[in-house]
């Protein structure tokens, strides 16, 4: 499911136990670092693990402020567990997002004050394209990140969310 804005909530099911999950999530997390473009061996995410929380990100080669961070905890479900995780923007994306979609509005109102048709000619098309696009780049990333997810943590032999 595409959210409208650059959040959601969701829950991973597993059959594994709870301490299974944990270390499977550690076996597929690395610490945070500063990467190079050439760099190739890594992990699939990177964040950190405390206990049964966990707040990590995928490591891309590329420049995307609207990749989602992770931030989960993994609960027991009687013989299997779940991970509840909260997917949300960057400090850089929180920050974007409503000033690129908000400050065209009040720019334009400063600069075309009695040009009402001017301004929803240019500047609501500009509002719509960069909800369009950073809402696509948040999700696109979100759904990279639950398919890998679901992958290491053999969600597909026990359930498909």
């Amino acid at each position: 499911m595409i959210s409208l804005i650059p959040y959601q909530k969701f829950e991973i099911k597993t059959q594994l136990g709870q301490e299974a999950t944990r270390q499977k999530l550690a076996t597929i997390v690395e610490p945070r670092k500063r990467r190079w473009g050439w760099s190739r061996s890594h992990l699939p995410f990177e964040g950190e693990i405390k206990g049964d929380e966990f707040e990590i990100s995928r490591i891309i080669h590329y420049n995307n402020n609207f990749l989602p961070i992770l931030d989960g905890c993994v609960q027991d479900d009687l013989n299997a567990s779940s991970l509840r995780i909260t997917a949300r923007l960057t400090l850089l994306g929180m920050i974007m997002w409503p000033l690129f979609l908000i400050g065209p509005v009040f720019v334009a109102n400063f600069i075309f004050v009695d040009e009402l048709s001017f301004f929803s000619w240019t500047i609501v098309p500009f509002i719509l394209f960069f909800y369009g696009v950073s809402t696509i780049l948040f999700n696109w990333e979100l759904n990279k990140a639950k398919k890998i997810l679901n992958e290491q943590l053999e969600v597909d032999k026990y359930s498909l969310l």
